[in-house]
């Protein structure tokens, strides 16, 4: 069973707190510098972008979502991506130390 780099994406949002999914759109979306470019880049609809970007009622990415913004950002910004879930992920080892 081969694993492609969609996947291995898709499981490693499934981690990603929702404040953090936010943060990557927000890279993305400076990046791009429109809403309608992330929106053509990630297949996300421009509506959708705006409701998680919306300050006053939050709405998060799901992993799928999380999963497209991820691979979109590992296109132009790959180390920055991986620093950033290494970071999360010694976060993440270091509050199961503490269990």
């Amino acid at each position: 069973m081969s694993t492609t780099e969609h996947d291995i994406v898709l499981m490693a949002a499934q981690y990603i707190p929702k404040e953090q999914r936010i943060s990557l759109l927000k890279n993305l979306l400076e990046i791009y510098g429109s809403i309608y470019r992330t929106s053509k880049i990630t297949k996300i609809s421009r509506p959708q972008l705006y409701r998680y970007l919306a300050t006053e009622k939050k709405s998060y990415p799901n992993d799928e979502v999380t999963s497209r913004i991820i691979l979109a950002l590992l296109e132009v910004k790959r180390s920055w991506v991986k620093e950033q879930l290494k970071h999360l992920s010694k976060d993440f080892n270091e509050l199961i130390t503490k269990m």
